[in-house]
Protein backbone atom coordinates (compact mmCIF):
# COMPACT_ATOMS: atom_id res chain seq x y z
CA UNK A 1 0.00 0.00 0.00
CA UNK A 2 1.52 3.51 -1.02
CA UNK A 3 2.47 6.53 1.76
CA UNK A 4 -0.17 8.90 1.91
CA UNK A 5 2.39 11.31 2.34
CA UNK A 6 5.96 11.48 1.26
CA UNK A 7 7.32 13.07 4.30
CA UNK A 8 6.26 13.43 8.23
CA UNK A 9 7.67 16.24 10.21
CA UNK A 10 6.74 15.57 13.59
CA UNK A 11 7.33 18.46 16.07
CA UNK A 12 7.06 17.56 20.29
CA UNK A 13 6.27 20.63 21.66
CA UNK A 14 5.23 21.83 25.65
CA UNK A 15 4.28 25.38 26.47
CA UNK A 16 5.96 27.21 23.62
CA UNK A 17 3.30 28.42 21.38
CA UNK A 18 4.80 31.40 20.78
CA UNK A 19 7.60 29.61 18.80
CA UNK A 20 5.40 26.87 17.98
CA UNK A 21 2.58 28.48 15.99
CA UNK A 22 5.10 30.25 13.62
CA UNK A 23 6.60 26.99 13.16
CA UNK A 24 3.16 25.49 12.24
CA UNK A 25 2.69 27.97 9.67
CA UNK A 26 5.96 27.77 8.16
CA UNK A 27 5.11 24.10 7.96
CA UNK A 28 1.87 24.81 6.18
CA UNK A 29 3.30 27.39 3.92
CA UNK A 30 4.91 24.17 1.86
CA UNK A 31 2.81 24.19 -1.19
CA UNK A 32 3.39 20.05 -1.81
CA UNK A 33 0.65 17.47 -0.64
CA UNK A 34 3.03 15.12 0.44
CA UNK A 35 4.14 16.83 3.52
CA UNK A 36 2.67 15.75 7.08
CA UNK A 37 2.62 18.19 9.55
CA UNK A 38 2.41 16.06 12.98
CA UNK A 39 2.16 18.44 16.58
CA UNK A 40 1.95 16.73 19.79
CA UNK A 41 1.27 18.95 22.17
CA UNK A 42 1.44 18.63 26.13
CA UNK A 43 0.96 22.31 26.78
CA UNK A 44 -0.72 23.47 30.03
CA UNK A 45 -0.60 27.09 29.81
CA UNK A 46 -3.21 28.40 27.91
CA UNK A 47 -2.88 26.42 24.98
CA UNK A 48 -2.60 28.90 22.64
CA UNK A 49 -0.97 26.70 19.96
CA UNK A 50 -4.16 24.07 20.04
CA UNK A 51 -6.70 27.17 19.83
CA UNK A 52 -4.87 28.23 17.07
CA UNK A 53 -4.30 24.89 15.06
CA UNK A 54 -8.39 24.64 15.64
CA UNK A 55 -8.78 27.50 13.18
CA UNK A 56 -7.11 25.81 10.32
CA UNK A 57 -8.37 23.72 7.52
CA UNK A 58 -5.58 21.36 6.22
CA UNK A 59 -5.93 17.72 5.99
CA UNK A 60 -1.90 17.31 6.15
CA UNK A 61 -1.84 18.47 9.77
CA UNK A 62 -2.03 16.53 12.95
CA UNK A 63 -2.76 18.04 16.00
CA UNK A 64 -2.52 16.01 19.10
CA UNK A 65 -3.12 17.92 22.59
CA UNK A 66 -2.17 15.20 25.51
CA UNK A 67 -3.36 16.15 28.86
CA UNK A 68 -0.80 14.66 30.79
CA UNK A 69 2.63 16.06 31.12
CA UNK A 70 4.98 13.39 29.40
CA UNK A 71 8.82 13.81 29.32
CA UNK A 72 10.65 15.38 26.74
CA UNK A 73 11.60 11.28 25.64
CA UNK A 74 7.86 10.82 26.27
CA UNK A 75 6.45 13.25 23.80
CA UNK A 76 8.95 12.45 21.27
CA UNK A 77 7.54 8.71 21.56
CA UNK A 78 4.45 9.44 21.60
CA UNK A 79 4.54 11.82 18.31
CA UNK A 80 5.92 8.88 16.24
CA UNK A 81 2.68 6.53 16.00
CA UNK A 82 0.45 9.83 14.09
CA UNK A 83 3.44 9.68 11.37
CA UNK A 84 1.93 8.36 7.78
CA UNK A 85 4.87 9.01 5.64
CA UNK A 86 7.25 7.32 4.03
CA UNK A 87 9.94 8.63 5.69
CA UNK A 88 9.89 10.83 8.73
CA UNK A 89 11.55 14.23 10.61
CA UNK A 90 12.04 15.11 13.79
CA UNK A 91 11.91 19.48 14.34
CA UNK A 92 11.95 21.40 17.26
CA UNK A 93 9.35 23.95 17.96
CA UNK A 94 11.34 26.60 17.11
CA UNK A 95 12.84 25.23 13.96
CA UNK A 96 11.56 24.61 10.65
CA UNK A 97 12.27 22.86 7.43
CA UNK A 98 12.24 24.12 3.85
CA UNK A 99 10.67 23.08 0.47
CA UNK A 100 13.82 21.13 -0.22
CA UNK A 101 12.75 18.26 1.83
CA UNK A 102 10.83 17.08 -0.46
CA UNK A 103 13.90 16.51 -2.90
CA UNK A 104 15.38 15.12 0.00
CA UNK A 105 12.97 12.36 -0.41
CA UNK A 106 13.94 11.86 -4.17
CA UNK A 107 17.11 11.72 -3.07
CA UNK A 108 16.75 9.22 -0.46
CA UNK A 109 15.07 6.85 -2.73
CA UNK A 110 17.13 7.57 -5.84
CA UNK A 111 20.58 6.50 -3.25
CA UNK A 112 18.10 3.45 -1.95
CA UNK A 113 19.06 5.00 1.71
CA UNK A 114 16.86 4.69 4.71
CA UNK A 115 18.10 7.55 6.36
CA UNK A 116 19.34 11.15 4.81
CA UNK A 117 21.28 13.78 7.04
CA UNK A 118 21.78 17.62 5.89
CA UNK A 119 25.01 19.03 6.38
CA UNK A 120 23.55 22.23 8.58
CA UNK A 121 25.11 25.43 7.14
CA UNK A 122 21.40 27.39 7.37
CA UNK A 123 20.55 28.66 11.03
CA UNK A 124 18.03 31.03 12.71
CA UNK A 125 18.11 32.73 15.79
CA UNK A 126 15.28 34.08 17.37
CA UNK A 127 15.02 37.80 18.49
CA UNK A 128 15.07 36.60 22.09
CA UNK A 129 18.32 34.56 21.53
CA UNK A 130 21.23 35.08 23.50
CA UNK A 131 25.07 34.11 24.42
CA UNK A 132 27.55 34.91 26.49
CA UNK A 133 30.28 35.88 23.93
CA UNK A 134 27.83 37.89 20.94
CA UNK A 135 24.85 38.98 23.80
CA UNK A 136 21.88 39.91 21.27
CA UNK A 137 24.75 40.07 18.02
CA UNK A 138 22.42 37.10 17.27
CA UNK A 139 19.03 38.08 17.62
CA UNK A 140 16.62 37.52 14.57
CA UNK A 141 19.28 36.72 12.52
CA UNK A 142 19.62 34.61 9.38
CA UNK A 143 22.45 32.81 8.42
CA UNK A 144 23.74 30.52 5.80
CA UNK A 145 26.93 29.15 4.94
CA UNK A 146 29.07 27.54 1.96
CA UNK A 147 26.70 24.17 0.55
CA UNK A 148 27.84 22.09 -2.72
CA UNK A 149 24.88 19.93 -2.64
CA UNK A 150 27.62 16.91 -2.80
CA UNK A 151 25.87 13.79 -1.47
CA UNK A 152 28.01 11.31 -0.02
CA UNK A 153 27.65 8.05 1.68
CA UNK A 154 28.55 6.88 5.10
CA UNK A 155 29.30 3.60 6.89
CA UNK A 156 27.30 3.51 10.17
CA UNK A 157 29.59 1.14 11.75
CA UNK A 158 32.58 3.47 11.89
CA UNK A 159 30.56 6.59 12.18
CA UNK A 160 29.32 3.77 15.28
CA UNK A 161 32.76 3.71 16.31
CA UNK A 162 33.86 7.31 16.08
CA UNK A 163 30.39 7.96 18.75
CA UNK A 164 31.70 5.97 21.27
CA UNK A 165 35.01 7.13 21.10
CA UNK A 166 33.69 10.31 21.44
CA UNK A 167 31.02 9.19 24.31
CA UNK A 168 28.34 10.59 22.08
CA UNK A 169 28.71 14.31 22.91
CA UNK A 170 26.53 14.91 19.87
CA UNK A 171 25.03 13.53 17.16
CA UNK A 172 27.03 15.17 13.74
CA UNK A 173 28.92 11.92 11.73
CA UNK A 174 25.28 10.16 13.23
CA UNK A 175 22.10 8.57 11.02
CA UNK A 176 19.88 11.33 12.73
CA UNK A 177 15.92 11.49 13.02
CA UNK A 178 16.12 14.77 14.39
CA UNK A 179 17.10 16.85 11.26
CA UNK A 180 17.27 14.21 9.39
CA UNK A 181 15.16 12.07 7.03
CA UNK A 182 14.53 8.14 8.19
CA UNK A 183 12.27 5.69 6.53
CA UNK A 184 9.36 5.23 8.57
CA UNK A 185 9.46 1.19 7.81
CA UNK A 186 13.02 0.99 9.83
CA UNK A 187 11.30 3.33 12.84
CA UNK A 188 8.25 0.81 12.89
CA UNK A 189 10.80 -2.10 12.86
CA UNK A 190 12.75 -0.65 15.74
CA UNK A 191 9.62 0.59 17.57
CA UNK A 192 8.41 -3.50 17.34
CA UNK A 193 11.27 -5.37 18.36
CA UNK A 194 12.11 -2.92 21.58
CA UNK A 195 8.54 -1.94 22.13
CA UNK A 196 10.15 2.01 22.30
CA UNK A 197 12.26 3.90 19.90
CA UNK A 198 13.57 6.64 22.31
CA UNK A 199 15.49 6.29 25.32
CA UNK A 200 17.31 8.27 28.14
CA UNK A 201 16.92 11.56 28.57
CA UNK A 202 17.74 13.16 25.13
CA UNK A 203 15.68 12.09 21.75
CA UNK A 204 18.14 13.12 19.67
CA UNK A 205 20.93 11.27 20.58
CA UNK A 206 18.93 7.84 20.87
CA UNK A 207 17.62 8.57 17.73
CA UNK A 208 21.21 8.84 16.43
CA UNK A 209 22.32 6.09 18.12
CA UNK A 210 19.67 3.54 17.67
CA UNK A 211 19.93 4.17 13.92
CA UNK A 212 23.84 3.28 13.68
CA UNK A 213 23.36 0.01 15.41
CA UNK A 214 20.26 -0.29 13.12
CA UNK A 215 21.71 0.63 9.15
CA UNK A 216 24.33 -0.59 7.08
CA UNK A 217 24.65 2.83 5.65
CA UNK A 218 23.83 6.08 5.39
CA UNK A 219 23.89 9.67 2.73
CA UNK A 220 24.69 12.82 3.64
CA UNK A 221 23.46 16.04 1.45
CA UNK A 222 25.47 19.11 1.50
CA UNK A 223 22.44 21.00 1.20
CA UNK A 224 20.30 22.67 4.17
CA UNK A 225 16.59 21.25 3.90
CA UNK A 226 16.20 21.72 7.68
CA UNK A 227 16.31 25.17 9.47
CA UNK A 228 17.18 24.71 12.91
CA UNK A 229 16.11 27.75 15.25
CA UNK A 230 17.79 29.13 18.14
CA UNK A 231 15.32 30.29 20.62
CA UNK A 232 16.33 31.64 24.08
CA UNK A 233 13.63 29.48 25.89
CA UNK A 234 15.32 26.52 24.85
CA UNK A 235 17.76 24.55 25.89
CA UNK A 236 19.96 25.68 23.36
CA UNK A 237 19.33 28.94 24.49
CA UNK A 238 20.43 27.97 28.11
CA UNK A 239 23.85 26.46 26.72
CA UNK A 240 24.56 29.74 25.13
CA UNK A 241 24.59 31.24 28.24
CA UNK A 242 26.20 28.78 30.24
CA UNK A 243 23.15 27.67 32.13
CA UNK A 244 21.99 24.37 30.53
CA UNK A 245 22.88 22.56 33.99
CA UNK A 246 21.00 21.58 37.14
CA UNK A 247 20.40 19.82 39.54
CA UNK A 248 19.53 16.03 38.87
CA UNK A 249 16.24 16.15 39.80
CA UNK A 250 14.47 19.37 40.33
CA UNK A 251 15.80 20.97 37.01
CA UNK A 252 12.68 21.76 34.59
CA UNK A 253 14.20 19.15 31.67
CA UNK A 254 14.12 16.45 34.34
CA UNK A 255 11.53 16.81 36.69
CA UNK A 256 9.24 15.86 34.01
CA UNK A 257 10.76 12.33 34.18
CA UNK A 258 9.24 9.83 36.02
CA UNK A 259 11.57 6.75 37.43
CA UNK A 260 14.46 8.34 35.21
CA UNK A 261 17.00 4.98 34.46
CA UNK A 262 20.64 6.79 35.04
CA UNK A 263 23.35 4.25 35.26
CA UNK A 264 26.09 5.36 38.56
CA UNK A 265 28.36 5.27 35.52
CA UNK A 266 27.07 9.03 34.06
CA UNK A 267 27.35 11.03 36.64
CA UNK A 268 24.40 12.55 38.27
CA UNK A 269 23.52 16.12 37.14
CA UNK A 270 21.91 17.89 34.49
CA UNK A 271 24.36 19.24 31.59
CA UNK A 272 24.44 18.72 27.69
CA UNK A 273 26.92 16.39 28.17
CA UNK A 274 25.73 14.26 30.89
CA UNK A 275 22.25 14.03 29.08
CA UNK A 276 23.87 12.92 25.42
CA UNK A 277 25.57 10.41 27.09
CA UNK A 278 22.81 8.84 29.41
CA UNK A 279 20.95 9.08 26.56
CA UNK A 280 23.42 7.23 24.55
CA UNK A 281 23.84 4.57 27.40
CA UNK A 282 20.15 3.49 28.02
CA UNK A 283 20.01 2.97 24.22
CA UNK A 284 22.89 0.88 24.08
CA UNK A 285 21.95 -1.04 27.44
CA UNK A 286 18.74 -1.96 26.28
CA UNK A 287 19.47 -2.49 22.59
CA UNK A 288 22.97 -3.60 22.02
CA UNK A 289 25.30 -4.32 25.61
CA UNK A 290 28.33 -5.60 23.98
CA UNK A 291 28.98 -2.45 23.15
CA UNK A 292 28.79 -0.47 26.27
CA UNK A 293 32.87 -1.95 26.84
CA UNK A 294 33.55 0.83 24.40
CA UNK A 295 32.20 3.39 25.39
CA UNK A 296 34.90 6.26 26.53
CA UNK A 297 34.00 7.38 29.67
CA UNK A 298 36.95 8.95 30.31
CA UNK A 299 36.38 11.81 27.42
CA UNK A 300 33.10 12.10 29.29
CA UNK A 301 34.33 12.69 32.97
CA UNK A 302 36.95 14.55 31.08
CA UNK A 303 34.81 17.40 29.70
CA UNK A 304 32.41 16.90 32.82
CA UNK A 305 35.48 18.12 35.44
CA UNK A 306 36.38 20.96 32.86
CA UNK A 307 32.87 22.57 32.32
CA UNK A 308 30.82 21.65 35.84
CA UNK A 309 33.40 21.81 38.14
CA UNK A 310 30.60 22.73 41.14
CA UNK A 311 29.45 18.89 40.17
CA UNK A 312 32.69 16.93 41.57
CA UNK A 313 31.25 15.36 43.86
CA UNK A 314 28.96 13.41 41.27
CA UNK A 315 31.63 13.12 38.49
CA UNK A 316 33.59 11.48 41.27
CA UNK A 317 31.19 9.25 42.33
CA UNK A 318 30.62 8.28 38.50
CA UNK A 319 34.50 7.92 38.34
CA UNK A 320 34.21 5.12 41.08
CA UNK A 321 31.20 3.39 40.04
CA UNK A 322 32.68 2.95 36.36
CA UNK A 323 36.18 2.08 37.78
CA UNK A 324 34.69 -0.74 39.96
CA UNK A 325 32.99 -1.78 36.74
CA UNK A 326 35.06 -5.02 34.67
CA UNK A 327 34.18 -4.42 31.70
CA UNK A 328 35.02 -0.50 31.77
CA UNK A 329 38.44 0.41 31.04
CA UNK A 330 38.34 3.78 33.18
CA UNK A 331 41.76 4.78 34.40
CA UNK A 332 43.01 8.16 36.00
CA UNK A 333 45.61 8.45 33.33
CA UNK A 334 43.19 7.82 30.53
CA UNK A 335 41.34 10.86 32.28
CA UNK A 336 43.89 12.96 32.35
CA UNK A 337 44.80 12.17 28.51
CA UNK A 338 41.24 13.75 27.82
CA UNK A 339 41.65 16.95 29.84
CA UNK A 340 44.66 17.38 27.81
CA UNK A 341 42.87 17.20 24.45
CA UNK A 342 40.45 18.80 25.81
CA UNK A 343 42.71 22.10 26.11
CA UNK A 344 44.41 21.79 23.16
CA UNK A 345 41.42 21.53 21.29
CA UNK A 346 39.77 24.62 23.33
CA UNK A 347 42.54 26.47 21.92
CA UNK A 348 42.10 25.86 18.26
CA UNK A 349 38.61 26.96 18.69
CA UNK A 350 39.86 29.90 20.42
CA UNK A 351 42.18 30.36 17.81
CA UNK A 352 39.65 30.12 15.06
CA UNK A 353 36.97 32.61 16.76
CA UNK A 354 39.95 35.38 16.53
CA UNK A 355 40.02 35.15 12.82
CA UNK A 356 36.70 35.62 12.92
CA UNK A 357 35.49 37.35 15.73
CA UNK A 358 32.15 38.37 14.45
CA UNK A 359 28.83 36.44 15.12
CA UNK A 360 28.39 35.41 12.14
CA UNK A 361 31.64 33.13 12.24
CA UNK A 362 32.09 33.48 8.40
CA UNK A 363 28.48 32.72 7.42
CA UNK A 364 26.28 35.42 5.51
CA UNK A 365 23.86 36.96 7.42
CA UNK A 366 20.47 37.13 5.03
CA UNK A 367 18.82 39.44 7.13
CA UNK A 368 16.77 39.60 10.38
CA UNK A 369 13.67 38.17 10.97
CA UNK A 370 11.13 38.71 13.42
CA UNK A 371 9.99 34.27 13.71
CA UNK A 372 10.53 30.90 12.03
CA UNK A 373 8.29 31.61 9.46
CA UNK A 374 9.69 34.91 7.74
CA UNK A 375 12.97 33.20 8.20
CA UNK A 376 11.91 30.04 5.84
CA UNK A 377 10.42 32.47 3.60
CA UNK A 378 13.44 34.13 2.97
CA UNK A 379 15.55 31.18 2.27
CA UNK A 380 12.60 29.76 -0.13
CA UNK A 381 13.09 33.08 -1.70
CA UNK A 382 17.18 33.11 -2.04
CA UNK A 383 17.08 29.22 -3.63
CA UNK A 384 14.13 30.06 -6.08
CA UNK A 385 16.17 33.35 -7.20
Amino acid sequence: MKNQFAVSILVPTHNRSKYAISCLQSLLAINDRGVQVVFHDTSNDGCELKQFASTLNDDRLTYVHHAERLSMTGNHEAALAYAKGEFVCLIGDDDTVLPAITKAVEIAREQNVDSLVPILSANYSWPDFRTIFFGDAHAGRLYLGKYSADIRSHNTSRSLDAGLRNAFQGTDGLPKLYHGLVRREVIERIRLRNGQFFYGTSPDASAAVSLSLELDRYCTWDFPFTLPGASGGSNTGRSALNKHKGDFKTDPHMAAFKNVEWDDVIPKFFSVETVWANAAWETLRRTSPDHMSHFNLNRLYALCLLKHREYQPQIAAAIESASRHPGLDVRKVGIGAEIARAFVLNAVAKAKRLTRPSASGGKAVLGTFKNVEDAQREMQRRFSS
